[in-house]
């Protein structure tokens, strides 16, 4: 007696949304649908008016082969071919794509539903039985990470934060009851693949695949997220073709302007911090004077020369013009980073946020944000009793009037208070960051790493709180980070302060000046960055306190020395 063949088979499944009554052929690339390797027919899938594309994808000749004619004298006749099929299915509103072999790479990806095989996964897997996690950090250093357990594991295995990760991909075991799969079995599990696509057994014959074909649908339109893995569909970031991008670029293309609102200064990812804090930079592109070297950049640098451009042209300048670190001697110690990489811009769109952050967009559920506000919020809450000056005003190269700069700032805190020490700008030169880094702004009275940042409203924190990291992670594990501690502070103390042997950070501080220190004065990335940060210093078992500096309406000299304006 022959073995009883399964009634389904695993195939991958992509969900599309239609515009309207638009033909199914829409939803194939058009350079697949008339190309003359691939072949577009319609077929009835129970009774539903459906469209089969098969083809075959080829190159003329695979890469590698002038080097194997460059090695050898020879060149074969050889051809890469690879089959495609998809199978596009309306239903339930959606249209439905079932792919084998490279049929995915013909789907129109402007239409598909992004993270619809994760919103699957996260409704019927295990949270106990998780195999494998794509992770993807959001924070100025975008790291991607794939985690796999073969036997599966819990969630706690995988090490995934609540907050500042998103996940785009799950493997994992599922019940197959309510599918064809299971046979009417209750015990039937399978394991699924969920990204945009589903990878899962579907029924081989079409009534059962439309069968299938709605369990899946009310699954992801009516089913909650397991326990455990609720908050995975909090954040998504947005695909290349998403057509929301299109929309949100043009509403960042028009606030790209002085005084516009929502747009922030951040520092990219590929800022190399371990050749130093820059002197100056190089600002080149888009209109940008070709001579302007400011010693501190600020949000206007980029936007002075983007409003020189036509409103809708304003995000394809900023993306032309680039950033460049320079040192004292005004050497290069980064490369030139094109300018959409260093701002961050949020906004409310059709009731979801949105935010543009390393140059990719993001959509932020509100179950996200309110968890987010509240953990920040509560981080802001531990105010530290520590006294410092006013920021003051000061009068600027150009003879105008405005804040006195964050450096200044520390020197006159300095100034009228013994107490606090200021190493701004005074790097540590260590073997892991023979560059330099800044342990702190300020070494309060009990050597509490205090590092000052000026909040306008032009301006990302998410640097400041990822310095307060390194600096204390340094100072914990590399036992050179101690010694020239030791020696910095007694330079600049002139003697008169000395860091005991045995010193370990136990208190940082995060002093803000210009506004309220309110999860609404940071942006939506520098709030990320935030939770981050106190969940480390957490782990290392470093207290974290707040400080708001109130702005004071007095001049301040070079002497340092405060009068009315």
């Amino acid at each position: 007696m022959g073995r009883q063949q399964a009634p389904a088979k695993k195939a991958t499944v992509y969900r599309l949304v239609r515009q309207g009554d638009e033909p199914l052929v829409f939803c194939i690339q058009e350079k697949y649908a008339d190309s003359d390797d691939f072949q577009v027919g319609e077929v009835s899938i129970d009774g539903v008016e459906s469209l089969l594309v098969t083809g075959q994808i080829g190159a003329d000749e695979p890469r590698w082969m002038p080097h194997v004619a460059s090695l050898t004298g020879k060149k074969p006749p050889l051809k890469n071919t690879t089959s495609a099929v998809a199978l596009i299915i309306p239903h339930g509103g959606y249209v439905y794509a079932l792919t084998w072999g490279m049929g995915h790479l013909a789907l129109e990806p402007s239409q598909l539903d992004s993270g619809f095989g994760l919103r699957f996964a996260i409704r019927k897997a295990s949270a106990d039985q998780v195999r494998s996690l794509t992770s993807h950090t959001l924070d100025t250093l975008a790291r991607t990470a794939r985690t796999s357990v073969p036997s599966g594991a819990a969630l706690d295995a995988f090490g995934v934060e609540e907050i500042g990760e998103v996940i785009s991909r799950l493997v994992g075991r599922v019940s197959t009851v309510g599918l064809t799969a299971a046979s009417g079995k209750r015990d039937s599990y399978a394991t699924v693949r969920g990204a945009d696509g589903l990878s899962i057994p579907l029924g081989k014959d079409p009534v059962d695949l439309m069968k299938d074909l709605t369990f899946l649908h009310q699954t992801v339109e009516k089913d909650s997220p397991v326990k455990g893995l609720e908050h995975f569909e909090h954040t998504r970031p947005l695909r290349p073709g998403n057509p929301m991008i299109g929309q949100l670029q043009k509403v960042l293309s028009a606030s790209l302007a002085p005084g516009a609102g929502g747009v922030a200064l951040t520092w990219p990812a590929e800022w190399q911090e371990e050749h130093g804090e820059a002197d100056s930079y190089k600002i080149r592109g888009a209109g940008a004077a070709g001579d302007e070297q400011p010693d501190e950049l600020e949000l206007g640098h980029l936007l002075k020369p983007l409003s020189r451009w036509p409103e809708a042209e304003r995000f394809n300048a900023l993306k032309r013009l680039t950033i460049q670190g320079l040192n004292t001697d005004g050497q290069s110690i980064s490369r030139a980073i094109h300018g959409d990489k260093w701002i961050t811009f949020q906004v409310d769109h059709d009731g979801k946020r949105y935010v543009f952050h390393q140059g990719r967009w993001f959509d932020i559920g509100g179950a996200y944000l309110d968890l987010l506000h509240s953990k920040v919020a509560t981080i802001l809450s531990r105010r530290s009793p520590l006294s410092v000056s006013g920021w003051p005003l000061e009068v600027k190269s150009n003879g105008k009037i405005s804040h006195a700069t964050e450096g200044a700032y520390n020197c006159l805190v300095q100034h009228d208070d013994s107490r606090f020490l200021c190493l701004d700008k005074k790097l540590l030169y260590t073997v892991q960051h023979p560059r330099g880094f800044e342990v702190c702004d300020l070494l309060g009275p009990d050597n509490e790493l205090i590092h000052v940042k000026r909040m306008d409203g032009s301006v990302s924190a998410s640097h400041l709180f990822n310095q307060a990291i390194v600096s204390v992670e340094a100072l914990r594990r590399q036992p050179d980070a101690l010694t020239r501690m030791q020696e910095v502070v007694r330079r600049e103390s002139r003697g008169n302060r000395v860091m005991s042997s045995d010193f370990r950070p136990r208190k940082v501080v995060l002093a803000f000046g210009g506004r309220a220190a309110t999860p609404r004065a940071l942006f939506t990335f520098s709030q990320v960055t935030l939770a981050r940060c106190a969940q480390r210093l957490a782990e290392l078992e470093v207290e974290l306190e707040i400080i708001e500096i109130a702005d004071v309406q007095l001049l301040l000299n070079k002497d340092l020395s405060l009068v009315k304006p």
